[in-house]
């Protein structure tokens, strides 16, 4: 049901569940389980086991992130429970809230707040670092299966099974605090806003029967994402870019001529209410997720996807294929199909040469790419002002730990002493015992 990679590491986990007899009855039953995996470097294999979490969650885990800074991952499951945990695999404390099933989480860009949704309806925000609970955010009206979080921490996505996509905006007044974080209802996108009626919607009906079919006819084709009846799945998961300035909502649809296109819209964070592409698909788009990096754009193209002045990588997943684009064009780099027996449920990139992709077959696939196909990585230090600001608290982290390291070689400095013998007046020596650290104060004040 899940697959992670941590971002330093050469760490892959899935999440899902697996069957285990029990020794009461000897029934078999299923249980949550997290599998730990090497990624291999030069090898045919692309991946060793490592070890399996069987404590923790009592039924399948549905989701599974590691945060930011790589230190800890968490883990959202049916038994209703998040679990935090450390890297060393241990189970630091759990998140308590939702009352039923767990389907996606999300973690902040600097690593404070998780956001998760759920068979219960909410979209619940929480504080990691307090442990605590902050806002539920009550309004959709069937499962919420998908959740993205702005990385500039400014809005929340929610998608649900009511052919909804929920667009939270942060209080202004909340915006550094995040103890108190709090989130209001900016949008719901349920159909396109420039959607044409259909003929004769106009005029009064003389049937009551007819005109209460055109008003289902119109619901049905303005309505831009598919409901049950059309995708049974657990999960429609969102992602935004890596930079901020747009999203893409997977499980749409498009009509033309009466007949549905299957595919992902994508929204400018600016204008949540219409989209500003839409990229086909041949079944149903189910996954989001887009590359860290950032690359050179091709100057070449003329029309691209999205107008900036770097270039993204982002993958689809749909129930039986996967497509790699770019937002240098609305055509894809690559179209992968025949990986699995059963629909795609998560996907996830290692830098810029392996895509991870799980199913709900019991299986997952790997994607290599290789060096250099994206074309040339743009670094931090050369992207606008507006994006090093996302990154700065790796920085402060970084800051942080050699100022405690500093700080800890002074503390060495200061239990370190040197002994000297002087001669006192009966011309007798006397041991005196003198701090080093007096030495280094009048070493400065020279």
């Amino acid at each position: 049901m899940a697959i992670a990679i941590h971002p330093t590491q050469n760490l892959l986990m899935t999440g899902g569940s697996d069957s285990r007899i029990a020794e009461k009855d000897n029934i078999s039953e299923d249980v949550g389980v997290i599998k730990m995996w090497t990624i291999l470097e030069n090898s045919t294999k692309m991946v060793e086991f490592a070890g399996a979490i069987n404590s923790g969650h009592e039924q399948t885990v549905n989701c599974l992130k590691f945060s930011p800074n790589g230190k800890n991952f968490a883990s959202g499951s049916d038994d209703y429970k998040i679990i935090i945990w450390s890297q060393q695999v241990r189970q630091t404390f759990v998140l308590t809230g939702h009352c039923k099933e767990i389907y996606d989480l999300q973690w902040s860009k600097n690593g404070e707040i998780i956001v998760s949704g759920g068979l219960d309806k909410y979209v619940i925000v929480w504080n990691v670092k307090k442990q605590k609970q902050l806002q539920t955010l009550d309004g959709h009206t069937a499962y919420v299966q998908g959740i993205t979080i702005d990385p500039r921490l400014k809005s929340i996505v929610s998608l649900s099974q009511d052919r909804s996509a929920r667009v939270w905006k942060v209080l202004k007044a909340q915006k550094k605090n995040l103890n108190n974080l709090q989130f209001y209802p900016q949008h719901v996108v349920r159909k396109l806003e420039n959607a044409q009626k259909p003929e004769g919607q106009q005029s009064i009906s003389q049937d009551q029967q007819q005109q209460s079919q055109q008003q289902a006819e119109e619901k049905k084709q303005n309505g831009i994402f598919l409901g049950e009846t059309s995708l049974f799945t657990f999960v429609r998961r969102p992602d935004w870019s890596p930079d901020g300035s747009f999203y893409i909502l997977p499980a749409a649809e498009f009509w033309v001529d009466n007949k549905p296109i299957m595919g992902a819209y994508g929204f400018l964070r600016q204008s949540p209410q219409v989209p500003c592409f839409f990229l086909p698909t041949k079944t149903p788009a189910l996954v989001i997720r887009f590359c860290s990096k950032y690359y050179n754009r091709n100057q070449d193209i003329q029309q691209p996807l999205i107008d900036l002045p770097y270039k993204m990588i982002f993958a689809i997943g749909t129930i039986d294929s996967l497509l790699l684009y770019s937002t240098d064009s609305p055509i894809p780099l690559a179209i992968f199909g025949n990986l699995h027996y059963a629909s795609i449920t998560d996907i996830c990139f290692r830098g810029s040469n392996l895509i991870a992709v799980s199913s709900c077959d019991g299986f997952c696939s790997f994607v290599q790419i290789e060096e250099g196909y994206f074309g040339q990585e743009v670094p931090i230090e050369q992207l606008p002002e507006y994006i090093k600001v996302l990154y700065n608290n790796d920085k402060i982290e970084e800051e942080e730990v050699s100022k405690k390291n500093e700080e800890s070689k002074k503390q060495e400095i200061v239990t370190e002493q040197r002994v000297e013998y002087k001669e006192t007046q009966d011309g007798k020596k006397k041991k005196v015992i003198i701090p080093k650290t007096l030495q280094l104060d009048q070493q400065i004040q020279k």
